[in-house]
């Protein structure tokens, strides 16, 4: 696989942070904060370090601006997922922030679109599991509008979606990369 010859130390820590909040998700379905948050506090050190002793102080204005960046372009889906009835929960837009913080703006904006992809799928299998599909236009109805008293979203674990879609978007940069 030529992708192999591609990965970097961010995809080390990726995987990392990949794996930790899979297994958690799926054992207590949530994802820790002290996991997402960690991830994002350490980025923003290690980032501008990485770069002050790349390019020198000309360097940290940057990385600072990079990480920040990769975490506001991850808020912006996530909180929009997370308002459509909970299409995502909290912890998978934190993960996905956290990817933010080391990915950059670019590279975790295609993480999102690819496990959009991904997600499409399955998400359509585990309503027709679930007998909720003909109910999901009306859970994002009332997602949308607020209201309490609406069906309730289907709960699972999202953190392994995110995944795959990582891994897939690794696999194929090319399939967004036409804004690179």
């Amino acid at each position: 696989m030529s992708f192999l010859s591609t990965l970097t130390p961010a995809d080390a820590m990726v995987a990392g942070l990949l794996c930790v909040a899979v297994y958690t998700d799926l054992r207590s379905r949530k994802v820790p904060n002290v996991l997402t948050f960690g991830t994002m506090a350490a980025a923003l050190v290690v980032h501008p370090v990485v770069a002050c002793s790349r390019a020198g102080l000309e360097g940290l204005f940057p990385a600072v601006l990079v990480v920040l960046a990769g975490i506001g372009v991850a808020f912006v889906p996530g909180f929009i997922m997370w308002n459509l009835g909970g299409a995502m929960k909290a912890g998978d837009a934190k993960l996905l922030m956290a990817m933010g913080a080391i990915l950059g703006p670019f590279d975790v904006l295609r993480v999102f679109l690819t496990t959009l992809l991904v997600e499409i799928p399955i998400g359509i299998v585990q309503l027709v599991r679930a007998g909720k599909l003909r109910s999901f236009f009306s859970v994002i109805k009332a997602g949308v509008t607020r209201r309490d008293d609406g069906p309730k979203p289907l709960v699972a674990p999202f953190a392994g979606v995110i995944a795959i879609g990582y891994l897939v978007s690794r696999i194929f940069p090319q399939l967004f990369g036409f804004w690179s």
